[in-house]
């Protein structure tokens, strides 16, 4: 019962607030939720024993943009928080226009509060959880608004929504599903490809380093095509700095961690995320960050050949049209030893040479080398080759 009252009395305070400042300010009916909000959240988690902390988003002008909040517990992000004018409707299946195309984007995040202060709705993946929390006013009217059952179901949407955690996804065995976790990771790097487009497109400090990519790498890349290799780029240095062993996860610690056996990659992420440029997609990079940094160290160590299956699986979820343009398919390694074998006997007879791939006067060269199915393939019949004719060792 008492917190009950500690949960009505905390709606109501935040109803009264959004009042006060809808009478006294000529802000954005957004803008007039977004002091009372923070007040809202600090007290309902408060009440659960939870210290939660808001940290607001600048709104950006002719964009899409970022979630009004991102909400961390422990210094470790839990959500995002989006508000909407009073009367929007926290329902997806009632936004149009810009809301609708917000929607989509943001569809991506696994965790995400969406509330017009009437009206309040949990989403992870773009999919309800529960139903949709209804005051029974106006809170533009006050404290009159808020009835004890809209309170506690607010209350309870908040607990829910607080208590995300990402997890990795599992097949029956218990193991990871690595095919199930490239779906996960997908839309998250689309997220943050979009971040980085609309950046562009916004004469952001991004552009410096778009030229620069031009100028120095690629000089046909269009602006659609560096934010494509912009997010995947940082997306795998991330995943590859967490499996080297980068504990906690962040831009720092995945930059130390590839340094000794990858340091390309980790020149690479430093410069695509410097501060200046990173303030541009803080919101979508965190998120990365937050959602790889539950991967084990060590779980790519425990799976055979992860990276040949992985960015295929990767790519058909990221972006479909890219993958056939660009010819990612995973080929099999029945079929690729089998072609190993073939043009290795060819090597050797007719073309005389007894160790095949191995022989010093083979050059083998890969011109779509992709994930290096066919290289390993080599490698490995050429290692046996010669352990068969001279011995291990």
């Amino acid at each position: 019962m008492a917190a009950t009252k500690v949960l009505l009395a905390a709606v109501r305070s935040f109803a009264d607030a959004v009042a006060e400042k809808s009478a006294a300010l000529p802000a954005s009916p957004e803008e007039q939720l977004r002091g009372p909000f923070e007040v809202l959240l600090a007290a309902v988690a408060a009440e659960f024993g939870i210290r939660a902390t808001c940290t607001g988003e600048a709104p950006l002008p002719n964009r899409l943009g970022r979630p009004d909040f991102a909400v961390s517990i422990d210094s470790a992000l839990a959500g995002y928080v989006e508000l909407k004018a009073p009367g929007t409707s926290a329902d997806r299946q009632r936004f149009r226009g810009r809301n609708r195309e917000q929607f989509k984007r943001f569809a991506a995040i696994p965790n995400i509060l969406y509330g017009d202060g009437n009206e309040w709705a949990l989403y992870r993946d773009g999919v309800r959880v529960g139903s949709v929390v209804k005051l029974a006013g106006d809170v533009r009217g006050g404290a009159d608004a808020v009835r004890e059952r809209g309170a506690q179901q607010l209350g309870a949407l908040f607990r829910e929504f607080l208590g995300w955690r990402p997890l990795l996804p599992q097949d029956a065995r218990g193991r990871i599903d690595l095919k199930a976790f490239a779906a996960l990771l997908a839309p998250l790097c689309r997220l943050l490809r979009d971040d980085v487009a609309e950046a562009l497109g916004n004469g952001a400090a991004l552009s410096m380093l778009a030229e620069d990519w031009r100028h120095l790498l690629f000089p046909d890349a269009t602006d659609a095509q560096f934010a494509d290799a912009y997010a995947q780029t940082v997306t795998f240095a991330l995943l590859l700095g967490r499996a080297e062993g980068a504990d906690p996860l962040n831009l720092a610690t995945a930059q130390e961690a590839l340094a000794a056996r990858h340091s390309l990659l980790s020149r690479a992420l430093q410069v695509l995320t410097d501060p200046n440029a990173r303030s541009e997609m803080a919101a979508s990079l965190a998120l990365l960050q937050r959602v790889l940094a539950v991967v084990p160290p060590a779980l790519l160590d425990t799976v055979r050949d992860p990276w040949l299956y992985f960015y295929e699986d990767f790519l058909a979820a990221y972006d479909p049209k890219l993958r056939k343009d660009a010819g990612v398919y995973y080929t099999p390694v029945e079929v690729v030893r089998a072609q190993v074998r073939l043009v290795d006997a060819l090597l050797v007879n007719p073309l005389g040479r007894p160790l095949g791939f191995a022989d010093r006067d083979v050059t083998t060269l890969d011109p779509a080398v992709g994930t290096g199915t066919y290289l390993l393939g080599i490698v490995e019949h050429a290692l046996a080759r010669v352990a068969d004719s001279r011995g291990a060792g």
